[in-house]
């Protein structure tokens, strides 16, 4: 029996290195995990595996692109497929612009108790402080128009998994038992923390954290930290590294101890177990 697991993320967010690397390490049978079946389209990630190959930072993905992307992994004989629909990260605004779903992730979220979760922190926008939009005497700021308003990271996440709960039929009186919740916070190297996933997601958005912690069963949600490529291809010793070794030898996994492992296939494991 097949368990999927459905991955969420913004544009931005880390998505495609991660599948690209995950690809990379079960093609190249450098994980615990197998493949129980061929990949049927690999066309979402062929650009990055290229370009990660030479060195270079992988383009977004276009938002345009709508083909479903799965993963079929096997692990200790249980099957469970990674899944993304409609994976041009810029869709995923699209849920919180419309509140709601097309019928592709209706059916995602309808099959899958597993989500996991991708945010950057390092790019995260904060709300504006109520101080910066008070008048004072000295200096009168003007109240920000609706036009104007800009959400939240924080607001946005919430408001995405408020979304994909009424979805799954959650009945809010009572803390999810039955969906899984993994929160990987990506591009960890470039938070430069020696916190937490967790601590650092309550420091950064406690709101989110509040919500999470207040709608889930403290055993079915965790916080990890994921940094799929380790480090930014930008200049010749980088790239040159990742040319020579192979894009597979790099990335790494904090869990939620606060431990790194380079097997950022383990993140896969923490999803369904």
């Amino acid at each position: 029996m097949n368990n999927p697991i459905l991955l969420i993320g913004k544009p931005g967010s880390s998505k495609t290195v991660f599948l690209s690397q995950l690809y990379l390490r079960l093609q190249k049978q450098k994980s615990t995990l197998k493949l129980y079946d061929q990949v049927p389209n690999l066309s979402l990630i062929i650009d990055a595996l290229n370009e990660l190959a030479d060195g270079k930072e992988p383009t977004p993905t276009h938002s345009e692109q709508s083909l479903d992307f799965m993963l079929p992994i096997q692990s200790d004989g249980q099957r469970f497929d990674l899944i993304c629909p409609e994976y041009g990260g810029e869709q995923v605004n699209q849920i919180i612009i419309n509140r709601e779903l097309d019928n592709r992730w209706k059916t995602a979220v309808s099959n899958s108790n597993n989500w996991l979760f991708f945010i950057r922190l390092s790019e995260i926008n904060k709300a504006e402080d109520i101080a910066d939009i008070t008048p004072n005497a000295n200096n009168v700021t003007p109240i920000p128009r609706d036009e104007d308003h800009i959400l939240s990271d924080q607001v946005f996440y919430i408001e995405l998994l408020q979304i994909l709960l009424f979805y799954k039929f959650n009945d809010y009186h009572f803390k999810n038992a039955k969906v899984r919740l993994t929160v990987a916070l990506t591009c960890w190297d470039e938070l430069q923390t020696k916190d937490k996933p967790e601590d650092y997601l309550k420091k950064e958005l406690p709101l989110l954290h509040s919500f999470i912690n207040a709608n889930w069963e403290t055993n079915n949600w965790s916080i990890l930290g994921l940094s799929a490529q380790q480090f930014r291809l930008t200049d010749k010793a980088s790239q040159d590294k990742y040319a020579i070794e192979g894009p597979e030898k790099f990335g790494f996994l904090i869990d939620k101890d606060g431990n790194r492992t380079d097997d950022i296939t383990q993140l896969i494991v923490n999803a369904v177990l």
